[in-house]
């Protein structure tokens, strides 16, 4: 069984870019370019790693999903990668949101980093579910 990805990023490039990245390295990629309000398709899709655009939607409108994904009894497991270019707003935000399951990459990101953090990120997935 294959590692499974969600990407959520609205930049349409940037999304075909990750999924690009990470299908060739093997991983099964999920893309949708908005905000999923209903967090039972996240269930479905059973992801081992969320890769989030912390800006997407909106300046709150992330922050939210990532309150509501970190917080929700189906998906609470599943690491995030957040990846944002408002390095300015995370500044402050950044030691209370890094955590061994949440990380953070500033766009634009180098490609070799984005994939380390990945890997590191992947090994806090639910084991039941790899």
């Amino acid at each position: 069984m294959k590692t499974r990805i969600l990407v959520i990023e609205d930049e349409p490039d940037i999304l075909e870019l990750y999924r690009l990245l990470l299908e060739t390295e093997g991983y099964e990629v999920y893309t949708n370019d908005a905000i999923y309000h209903d967090l039972a398709v996240i269930e479905q899709i059973d992801p081992h790693l969320i890769i989030l655009d912390l800006m997407i939607g909106g300046k709150q409108a992330g922050w939210n999903f990532l309150e509501k994904v970190h917080h929700h009894p189906g998906t609470s497991s599943v690491p995030l990668l957040l990846c944002t270019a408002a390095e300015h707003d995370l500044r402050e935000k950044i030691d209370e949101l890094k955590t061994p399951s949440i990380d953070v990459v500033f766009k634009p990101f180098d490609v070799e980093n984005l994939l380390q953090v990945v890997q590191k990120l992947l090994t806090y997935a639910p084991i039941e579910t790899c």
